[in-house]
């Protein structure tokens, strides 16, 4: 019995995955350097001797799983790995748009990292809807300004910026989420952390 719920849950768990990688385009061009990008965290000098850019959507399971590859990382190499996240809502996903938009007006208030992680944390509860509720629930346990938060999760200007990463990432040869380039170079995703700390390894010499 024991055995056939592992393989029930891993299924879902696959399915869940598989869905996040669904291709919104063709374009498959690796060689190409990652352009201008929106930092995770503010810093006055980057020193890292590895960038990883990741092109995400908050709603997708995989993401979310590979979220925690991405903090492991920070923990492992610290300032020498310098992680970018870019947006990349999916068609498929109800709320990912919304959910890029109030991270990144979380960022205006300075609580981009913990709203991030918030985000990521909650995702099976904000998918089934009343996403935006939810968001300015996450703001106010920051101690957020709500007024200025709802108004710039809805503003075009937060709206521009998540159009403008998506575009990049389809210009850039993303089909998929969550996609990885370190130093420029696009990557297959790893089925475990230590594989993918491997591969940045690789990069550090």
């Amino acid at each position: 019995m024991k055995k056939t719920v592992h393989f029930f849950l891993f299924s879902i768990i696959l399915l869940s995955t598989t869905f996040c990688q669904k291709a919104e385009s063709t374009n498959t061009n690796t060689s190409e350097p990652v352009s201008s990008v929106a930092v995770d965290q503010v810093s006055p000098e980057i020193t890292a001797k590895v960038t990883v850019v990741k092109y995400s959507d908050y709603q997708c399971p995989a993401c979310a799983h590979y979220y925690s590859y991405v903090k492991q990382l920070k923990q492992d190499f610290g300032d020498d790995v310098h992680v970018v996240t870019k947006h990349f809502p999916l068609n498929q996903h109800p709320y990912a748009q919304v959910a890029s938009r109030a991270a990144e007006a979380s960022k205006k208030q300075g609580k981009y990292n913990e709203f991030h992680e918030l985000i990521f944390a909650g995702q099976q509860q904000w998918s089934q809807g009343n996403a935006e509720a939810i968001f300015i629930g996450y703001a106010r346990s920051l101690d957020m300004d709500i007024d200025m938060f709802t108004a710039d999760m809805n503003s075009a200007d937060m709206n521009r910026i998540v159009v403008a990463d998506r575009r990049e990432g389809i210009e850039m040869g993303v089909n998929s989420t969550p996609t990885f380039f370190i130093n420029g170079n696009k990557i297959e995703n790893q089925n475990s952390y230590e594989e993918f700390k491997t591969i940045v390894e690789s990069y550090m010499d």
